[in-house]
C-alpha cells in the first residue's frame, strides 16, 4: 500500500523538475539570442519635421535600437543629413531614412530661389506654355501682348529675358526628357524673378496677354535686352454728357424775370496719356 502511494508521488516530483529544467534552458535560450541581437545606432525625430523643411538639430535626436527594427536605410550619420530636407512630414519618434530625406534643389521649391529671388505663378495654356514642353529648369523670355486699341495693331513686348522655370503646374521636376500627358494641359508656370520684377510681371499679367518663349540651353540671358511695353488709350475723349438748362419758375408779376438759361457745360480736354510699363516701373508719359 505504503509502495502503491509513494509512485504517483515520485511521478509528480519528476514531472515536476523536467518542467523547471526546460523552463530555465528556454529562459537561457532568450537571454542567449537577445544578446545576439544587434543594435544599431540612427536618427529619429525629436518632433514633427513639416515637409520641405532643412533638417537642423532642432529636429533630430540620437537613439539606438534593435537593427531588426529600422529600415536597412536609416540614417546613422550625421553627415548623411546635412544638407538635406525633408521631402515628407516625418513624425516625432519615426526613424529618419534616406528615402525620407533629399536635396533641397531638386524637391524643394524655396531651396531653388536664390538670395533676393521670388517664385511668382502665371497663367498658361498649352499653346502660351510652347505646347507643354517647357521643362523645370528651362529659361524662357515672357512677352507681353497689350489688348488691341480701335484700329491699331498691338505692339509685343520681351519684358522679360531668361527667366528661370521654377515649376509647371505642380511638378517641380520631370524625371523624363519628353513631359508626360500631365504637363500637356498646365494651367499655370512658376518662374523665378526679382521683386521688381514682380510687380511688373503681376501688372502685365492683369493688362496684357502673357507668353513663354523657350530659349537655348546656351544662350546668354543677356544676349537680347528687354523690352518697354506701351498700353496705348484711344486718341478721343469720350462725348460730354448733355447739360440740360432748368425750366425757369414763373416770376411775380410785379418783378422782372431773375432766371438766366444755364451755361453749358465746357468738354473736358481730351487726354493724350499713355501708360508705360518698364521693367522697374510702371507710370505715365504724355
Amino acid at each position: 500500500m505504503k509502495n502503491a502511494r509513494r509512485i504517483p508521488l515520485i511521478v509528480g516530483l519528476l514531472l515536476a523538475l523536467g518542467t523547471g529544467v526546460l523552463l530555465l534552458n528556454y529562459l537561457a535560450s532568450l537571454r542567449a539570442s537577445a544578446s545576439a541581437v544587434e543594435m544599431k545606432r540612427v536618427y529619429v525625430a525629436s518632433r514633427d519635421v513639416p515637409a520641405r523643411a532643412l533638417l537642423s538639430s532642432g529636429f533630430l535626436t540620437v537613439a539606438t535600437k534593435p537593427a531588426t527594427e529600422v529600415d536597412a536605410d536609416a540614417v546613422s550619420d550625421i553627415k548623411q543629413i546635412a544638407g538635406k530636407y525633408s521631402l515628407i512630414t516625418i513624425p516625432a519618434g519615426s526613424v529618419v531614412t534616406l528615402s525620407k530625406i533629399g536635396e533641397g534643389g531638386a524637391n524643394a521649391l524655396p531651396a531653388r530661389l536664390s538670395l533676393g529671388m521670388r517664385a511668382v505663378s502665371i497663367s498658361i495654356d498649352r499653346v502660351k506654355g510652347v505646347s507643354g514642353l517647357i521643362q523645370p529648369g528651362d529659361r524662357v523670355d515672357v512677352v507681353a501682348v497689350p489688348p488691341r486699341v480701335g484700329s491699331e495693331v498691338p505692339q509685343a513686348a520681351a519684358i522679360l529675358r531668361g527667366v528661370l522655370v521654377l515649376a509647371m503646374g505642380n511638378a517641380i521636376e520631370t524625371t523624363s526628357a519628353t513631359p508626360g500627358p500631365d504637363n500637356q494641359n498646365l494651367t499655370t508656370v512658376t518662374l523665378a524673378v526679382t521683386p521688381k520684377q514682380v510687380n511688373l510681371l503681376a501688372s502685365a499679367d492683369i493688362n496684357t496677354t502673357l507668353r513663354l518663349a523657350l530659349r537655348p540651353p546656351k544662350e546668354s540671358i543677356r544676349a537680347f535686352p528687354a523690352e518697354t511695353l506701351k498700353l496705348g488709350v484711344p486718341d478721343r475723349a469720350p462725348a460730354p454728357a448733355p447739360v440740360y438748362a432748368p425750366t425757369p419758375l414763373p416770376a411775380p408779376a410785379a418783378q422782372p424775370s431773375l432766371v438766366a438759361a444755364a451755361k453749358p457745360a465746357t468738354a473736358a480736354a481730351p487726354s493724350n496719356t499713355v501708360p508705360v510699363i518698364e521693367l522697374d516701373r510702371i507710370d505715365g508719359h504724355r
